[in-house]
């Protein structure tokens, strides 16, 4: 029931250490992977398969659903990489190829069909932005910062910046949460995103 009410979840042993030992988890797992209920991604790691209506090949796992589980598995803290983050926010059609991933912790890559999530160990201090709303956003400007070579783009980022804080459902807490992180933010990432929460904040207040 678990699984089936969330089916592009990637699981662990440990998220059902409340079922049974680990031991009846493990033989529980390889039971519904023989039968094709669970597809298992690399040791450790899986998933309720499905097909590509298209192609009618097996889709690829969601590469965040992989890093939440491993995440949750081996409590580590993480952060993405600004394409990667970009293309999520729909800020670049670029597709990176290998996913970086810095983490406070010692990791091995996991290959997801054509891509390859690489976890690089990072300094604490790195990892501000972990776990917060803000996070896709903030590392997205990082790697927009260093393709932006014109005021024009400049006004674009904070374009994006607008939209994403205009968000029914996410904007509310991507304002506290950008308010809140601005002074650890670098300067010129502070210059673009101060008009765009100015304005959100008064619309909030109106």
């Amino acid at each position: 029931m678990r699984i089936e009410d969330s089916p592009r979840q990637v699981w662990t042993p440990a998220d059902f250490v409340d079922i049974g030992s680990r031991a009846a988890v493990d033989k529980a797992l390889q039971r519904m992977v023989t039968s094709g209920q669970l597809r298992r991604i690399q040791r450790g790691l899986y998933d309720k398969p499905s097909q590509n209506v298209l192609t009618g090949k097996p889709t690829v796992p969601d590469y965040r659903a992989v890093i939440d589980a491993i995440a949750r598995r081996d409590q580590v803290r993480w952060l993405i990489d600004g394409m990667t983050a970009a293309n999520m926010l729909g800020l670049t059609n670029a597709v990176p190829a290998k996913i970086e991933v810095l983490v406070d912790a010692r990791l091995k890559p996991v290959t997801l069909g054509n891509q390859k999530i690489v976890f690089k160990q990072a300094a604490p201090s790195r990892l501000y932005w972990s776990g917060r709303p803000g996070m896709y956003l903030v590392q997205a400007l990082h790697w927009l910062h260093d393709v932006m070579s014109s005021d024009a783009e400049k006004a674009a980022a904070q374009s994006a910046v607008r939209r994403k804080l205009a968000d029914k459902e996410t904007g509310l807490a991507l304002l506290d949460d950008l308010k809140g992180g601005l002074s650890a933010m670098p300067i010129w990432m502070q210059d673009i995103v101060r008009g765009p929460l100015s304005d959100a904040a008064e619309v909030d207040q109106a």
